[in-house]
């Protein structure tokens, strides 16, 4: 179902006087939604939309959409961000240099949380508004609203797992940081590819079929075919969610009846979900994976490995669920891959020590 976009229609009027500064004739030429083409003082860039948009050939600062790509952009080029879509939390704090802890916050176009302060926005004048995330219905007419209504050149760019690395590769283009675009989306394309590979060894009808659940009771689940159970698809996993519709924001609600139904061989818990009480709640007694002890929970820092947002975090998730459910085929040590993300994605020198914590209640995780 198509998230709403809040947009705020007070802002009409100044947006009518300050469209035509954005709308003159570029001189570059177009391009794709995997390159930027640059050309005199403006470039041509044609988004996943499939729209065309005018920006300047060289862009010295962003705004970010919403949360997808706060963190996308961060990792890309966080030089760039002018303003922020949501604050930092303090354990995402961690991770993050703490000269950008305290950007303006300018709000998100989509979701619940969809509080675009267009005014700020406005006057922080950024060079180019960025969304990144999935395809949603009519998103080329929400970035067009959002364009005429600030003035502000506004692109999309795809960015599921699968889509990934194209986007860092486009967005690096468009931004001038292609070097760096082109580290992140190689380390993200070799994860595919040995998923790729080990999923094809994996003999027909046994692969392991997992749940995959959040909330209080861990009974919210992510679909097969969500974008938030994408990683379970890459790292080789059946999903035995499969639902007649699937939820875009915080999961399907089903009950404790159905995951008996569905009889899971390993469960997975979101964070912050219930995964340190289910071995001792009642409802979940009869359930065989946690009578066996093959539950667990997604690692977090700063982001969910595998959704909320679904972030860049994912490529780091694939690696963790594959070496979970098939240590036979991803037959490596979880906490180097760890260190070594983090030291790519975020520049951040995470400890081994450090990454074997995030990991406790999963892959180095000890009897329940």
């Amino acid at each position: 179902m198509k998230k709403k976009l809040i947009l705020a229609a007070a802002f009409l009027l100044l947006a009518a006087t300050l469209l035509p500064a954005f709308t003159g004739c570029a001189t570059g030429t177009s391009g794709s939604a995997g390159a930027g083409n640059t050309g005199g003082e403006t470039q041509e860039f044609t988004d996943s939309a499939g729209r065309t948009v005018t920006l300047p050939a060289a862009i010295d600062t962003i705004a970010p959409s919403g949360a997808y790509a706060q963190v996308f952009l961060y990792t890309l080029c966080p030089e760039k961000l002018i303003g922020l879509s949501g604050p930092f939390s303090r354990k995402q704090k961690e991770y993050v240099d703490e000269a950008y802890w305290s950007l303006p916050v300018f709000g998100q176009f989509y979701g619940k949380n969809a509080t675009m302060n267009f005014e700020e926005i406005i006057k922080a004048a950024p060079d180019v508004i960025i969304d990144v995330g999935e395809v949603k219905d009519g998103i080329g007419a929400d970035m067009d609203g959002v364009q005429a209504q600030t003035g502000i050149p506004v692109i999309f760019v795809e960015a599921t797992l699968r889509s990934m690395a194209d986007a860092y590769d486009a967005l690096g283009g468009v931004l001038g940081v292609q070097e760096r675009a082109a580290d992140l989306s190689g380390y993200v394309r070799d994860v595919l590819a040995v998923a790729d590979e080990n999923n094809a060894k994996i003999p027909a009808g046994e692969q392991l079929r997992v749940l995959f659940g959040g909330g209080e009771y861990g009974l919210n689940v992510s679909g097969a075919g969500s974008v938030h159970a994408e990683v379970l698809d890459a790292a080789g996993a059946e999903n035995v969610a499969v639902l007649g519709h699937v939820s875009d924001s915080g999961g399907d609600e089903v009950s404790v009846e159905q995951v008996l139904l569905w009889d899971p061989d390993v469960v997975i818990l979101a964070p912050d979900s219930n995964y340190g009480d289910i071995f001792k709640d009642s409802v979940w007694a009869d359930v065989a994976a946690v009578r066996r002890g093959t539950v667990y929970e997604v690692p977090s820092g700063p982001y969910s490995w595998l959704d909320r947002p679904p972030s860049v975090q994912r490529a780091l998730g694939v690696l963790w669920l594959g070496n979970l459910l098939y240590p036979n085929l991803y037959d490596f040590d979880m906490a180097k891959k760890t260190t070594e993300f983090f030291r790519l994605f975020w520049n951040y020198g995470l400890s081994e020590e450090a990454a074997r914590e995030m990991l406790e209640n999963s892959t180095y995780r000890t009897n329940p």
